[in-house]
């Protein structure tokens, strides 16, 4: 019987000792350490905040932590100073449209000042009387490609233009090969002169004149054909 007893007393021993032994953090828990409990709320802010470290953000801690925002984002420091910089931009291609337009209008003065000088001091004397312009009179006035000696012919003959004016005279007479004239140099003044295509004249050979379809001003204005030379002082 002794055996028996100290058998069970055994077990029962073992069985309590147990049950403390489980019972022990629970214990522990309730007394010194309340529980570790979430709310959903604070669970919901972890999980954004993991998130974002995956996915990356531009707002700040304070954003992070709820704080109020008390000065610029960078998003709002960003636009003002793209705002800046298009306004300086803005304003440099204003003034830059100004000054080219400035510039524009006082070299078309300039020339305009050049021509006029040039014609009051340069000009041709033309003969007193203006002939009839018939350009177009299919009567005796010749081609250039039918003159014989086009270069004593057409020497310093005048030139008149479409309604009467006279728009320079003959300076230089350029021949191909067969001696035919293909173009004519043409004074505008005793400095200027340009070279035209020899198909834009007709010749009157007994009054000596030579007309052509073109004014004066679209001579002058020939892209590159405008040259001075100090060998272009010829008598009148």
């Amino acid at each position: 019987m002794r055996m028996r007893t100290l058998v069970l007393g055994s077990a029962a021993g073992l069985s309590l000792v147990g049950a403390l032994a489980f019972a022990t953090p629970s214990f522990a828990q309730d007394a010194a350490n309340p529980p570790q409990v979430s709310t959903p709320a604070a669970r919901q802010e972890t999980r954004q905040l993991n998130d974002q470290a995956v996915d990356g953000t531009t707002a700040s801690p304070a954003q992070l932590n709820g704080e109020p925002q008390t000065g610029p984002t960078p998003n709002d420091q960003s636009q003002a100073q793209y705002d800046q910089q298009k306004a300086q931009y803005d304003q440099q291609q204003s003034q830059y449209q100004a000054d080219r337009a400035r510039y524009h209008d006082e070299h078309a003065r300039y020339n305009a000042d050049t021509r006029r000088y040039d014609t009051r001091e340069y000009a041709w004397d033309y003969p007193h009387h203006v002939y009839a312009y018939r350009y177009g009179d299919s009567g005796d006035l010749q081609r250039l490609y039918l003159i014989a000696q086009p270069q004593v012919q057409l020497h310093q003959v005048a030139i008149e233009g479409p309604n009467g004016a006279w728009v320079g005279r003959v300076r230089n007479v350029d021949t191909g090969v067969d001696g035919r004239p293909f173009r004519i140099e043409v004074s505008l003044n005793r400095r200027v002169s340009v070279w035209v295509p020899s198909g834009d004249f007709r010749f009157d050979a007994p009054d000596q004149i030579l007309y052509t379809d073109l004014t004066r001003d679209q001579l002058w204005d020939m892209p590159g054909a405008t040259v001075e030379s100090s060998n272009a002082y010829y008598a009148p």
